[in-house]
């Protein structure tokens, strides 16, 4: 895919995401005029991008959006639902018809049809909505209703009212102001006073503009936008009203261009009269000179312009001189103003998209600091050879390649931490995605919630941040209709009547834990223990032997579900069941706490970075295996005596509660060459949301292990993570032990506390 199209696509899903959570924050506070400007120009930007290709009904409506988001900037629409809502539903088919672009390398067939259904809302709101009419004087903010005399003298011509308020660093952004006005089609007046009051000649910076610059065109409002396309945030087109009254004409007239160069000069002449003729200032006078040369030859005043640079030479008196025989004696008449610049042309499609990071600077330099280690490194392990030829002592080198294989460990371990730093994403990008989704749950159920976040700096690798949002989804829909309960019910129980949903996030260790709270009803045991008979998840004997917190885990059980029927948000039974499948996916796992009457905490560990992780090396069958470190919670060394044979397997009791153990060994194939030992090894780790022994013949060690995807033969082998290879050369096999686990002997029927 060609470079263009490429940044288009990732500036238009951040674009989307921006827009979004300020429309959700002007929902709580429409009176925010900043926000409108930010939406605004998240609109005007994703336009000027779209009118970049070939997509005519995707710009008609960005252009009807921008429309609306402009009269609610100029306080002649309300911003209230109906736009909010609509303007919504336009970034979600912005979304989606990107992504399409980025997948298929077109539009979707019903694009037309989409947009201009919601390009029609647009103009309802406009020509109905609230305050929305814009047909009459009194409707047009102050600067334009100031130039409606200016427009009557220019014959009624006008059809667009500009403002233009270049920022003060414009012209170190390459903005040439004066050449942009001279660009505007149809140009048939221009106003210029100063943004802000001129400082004294002692303060003046010539490089800061201090320019307000309002013009009429006789062009319509699409064509002026398409000249101010690049610095949209700073300019405001509205439409001049049509039925607008014939009004005596101002005392003084809209200056033409030649009064903007004029204003620019005479500014030039006051600074250089405050400087009293000396030239000790160079920087000051040069500065004063490229300001009047520039404004001449942005108005094509080419030989004055080369006057004022000839000036220079002699001095300021000679420059002040010429700059006021050039605005006294009045320069010839400017070119006509050029058509803005026709719109850069479509490309054709290419590859797809390049997945793309973007990578704070300071990492980017540490990596190059590190480079330089490692180059100094390898210089140091010519030098060893080099010894090695000249007969030193076997000792001296061996202390030698100790020390250099010593700081390579560090440079290596360095270097893998700092580059695994660069996927590293902080939670707020999936945290910021819950806001629109709650706000809609709640509206549909009927319930005032609130939402908030806390730890959204938590960094974690890239893979599980862009994973993490369906299950948290799933959790979120969740609190909002199983645990949050309505207003009355909550009046009735001495609760606010907003319910409370928090996201949290914090760093343990090498492993991030995301939880979702709420203040709702929490989950009854009681209920629990019913409905997991009732759905045949548990026989009534086993299910009364389970404490409540093996109980409240059945949430987790695939089929379960409280809800007495299928709604628009549960009642599937497969939601809480794809939190856990998820968790463990990612390498993690999801536990919950409640207390009824207070609230429930989903509680999700996961690993803070996937590529190199904390193994153990465990023996079973004469054969070695690796188990990642995040799927164990502990390891038990227990006499043989203590573990019984019971109604489907074995089982040992720990700290006051009955686990199944499964030998590993037997669920390799390695079940002839066990030997019973005097003590029995296990690993405690969760499958299914049950604590399980996993039995090993031996521990060997701990080690960090880039794990690869598993492939060809082993890629079929089912509870199999990746493998790794090892110092020795051998390719070890990391396990998964809950995929291992999920069809292992379990008991059935377990006593519920120790016995």
């Amino acid at each position: 895919m060609n470079e263009l199209l490429e940044q288009f696509l990732i500036e238009t899903r951040e674009l989307v995401q921006s827009a979004t959570e300020d429309l959700l924050a002007l929902e709580a506070a429409p009176g925010d005029a900043e926000a409108v400007n930010r939406v605004f120009r998240a609109f005007h930007t994703l336009k000027g991008s779209v009118g970049l290709f070939d997509y005519p009904s995707w710009f008609a409506l960005l252009h009807a959006a921008e429309d609306g988001l402009s009269a609610a900037r100029a306080g002649t629409l309300s911003v209230d639902a109906n736009l909010i809502d609509v303007s919504l539903e336009t970034l979600d088919a912005t979304a989606r018809w990107a992504e399409a672009i980025e997948t298929t390398k077109r539009l979707p067939d019903a694009t037309a049809a989409e947009a201009n259904a919601l390009a029609a809302r647009y103009r309802s709101l406009l020509t109905s909505g609230p305050k929305a009419q814009l047909a009459n004087v009194a409707a047009l903010p102050g600067w334009a209703a100031n130039l409606i005399d200016a427009s009557a003298e220019c014959g009624g011509m006008a059809l667009t009212a500009v403002r233009y308020r270049p920022r003060e660093d414009c012209f170190f952004a390459g903005d040439d102001p004066l050449g942009l006005v001279r660009k505007v089609p149809g140009l048939l007046a221009v106003f210029v006073i100063p943004a802000a009051p001129w400082p004294p000649g002692a303060e003046f910076d010539a490089y800061a503009c201090n320019l307000d610059i309002t013009l009429l065109t006789g062009a319509p409002r699409e064509e002026v936008e398409a000249v101010f396309r690049l610095v949209g945030d700073q300019v405001t087109a509205v439409e001049v009203p049509r039925d607008r009254p014939t009004a005596s004409a101002r005392a003084a007239v809209t200056p033409s261009l030649d009064a903007v160069v004029a204003a620019i000069l005479a500014e030039q002449v006051g600074v250089l009269a405050a400087a009293g003729g000396s030239d000790a200032d160079a920087g000051r006078l040069e500065a004063c000179a490229r300001a009047a040369a520039n404004a001449l030859l942005s108005a094509g005043h080419d030989g004055d312009a080369e006057s004022c640079k000839r000036a220079l030479e002699h001095g300021s008196d000679a420059l002040r001189e010429a700059i006021e025989s050039i605005l006294f004696g009045g320069p010839t008449k400017p070119s006509l103003p050029e058509a803005g610049e026709p719109p850069v042309p479509s490309e054709p499609f290419g590859a797809d998209v390049t997945r793309t990071l973007r990578v704070d600077a300071t990492r980017v330099d540490a990596l190059l600091a590190l480079a330089g280690e490692l180059v100094v490194a390898r210089n140091a392990l010519g030098h060893l050879a080099t010894r090695a030829e000249a007969g030193e002592s076997a000792a001296t080198l061996a202390r030698a390649i100790r020390d250099a294989d010593a700081n390579l460990g560090r440079l290596s371990a360095t270097l893998h931490r700092n580059v695994v730093s660069l996927r590293l994403t902080r939670l707020s990008k999936v945290f910021r995605r819950f806001v629109r989704p709650v706000r809609e749950a709640a509206r549909t159920l009927g319930k005032d919630v609130v939402l908030d976040f806390d730890g959204e700096d938590t960094e974690a690798d890239r893979s599980i941040v862009e994973n993490l949002f369906e299950p948290l989804l799933h959790v979120v829909r969740n609190a909002l209709d199983h645990g949050l309960e309505d207003e009355e019910t909550r009046r009735q129980c001495g609760k606010p009547q907003a319910g409370h949903i928090r996201i949290e996030a914090g760093q343990d260790g090498d492993s991030i834990v995301v939880t979702v709270s709420d203040d709702g009803r929490g989950i009854d045991p009681a209920f629990i223990r019913r409905r997991a008979v009732e759905r045949g998840l548990r026989s009534t004997e086993a299910a009364a032997a389970m404490d409540d917190d093996a109980v409240t885990d059945l949430i987790f059980a695939p089929g379960f579900s409280t809800a007495e029927a299928v709604g628009a948000l549960s009642g599937r039974g497969v939601g809480m069941d794809a939190v856990r499948a998820a968790a463990e996916r990612l390498g993690g796992r999801v536990s919950v706490e409640s207390r009824i009457g207070l609230g429930t905490v989903v509680r999700l560990n996961l690993p803070r970075t996937v590529s190199l992780i904390r193994v153990m090396v465990v023996g079973a069958g004469g054969e070695s295996y690796g188990v990642a470190m995040d799927a164990i919670v502990e390891v038990v060394r227990k006499p043989r005596t203590s573990i019984h044979a019971v109604v489907g397997g074995n089982a040992a009791v720990l700290r006051r509660r009955t686990v199944p153990v499964v030998r590993l060994a037997d669920l390799l194939g390695h079940g002839d060459s066990f030997t019973a030992a005097q003590d029995a090894l296990l690993l405690i780790v969760q499958a299914a949301g049950e604590t399980v022994a996993l039995e090993v013949d031996r521990f060997e060690e701990r080690i960090d292990a880039v794990v690869r995807p598993p492939s060809g033969l082993v890629g079929f082998m089912p509870g199999v993570a990746g493998t790794t290879p090892l110092g020795d050369g051998r390719v070890l096999l990391v396990l998964d032990p809950a995929t291992m686990l999920a069809s292992a002997p379990t008991v059935d029927e377990q006593p519920g506390e120790g016995r």
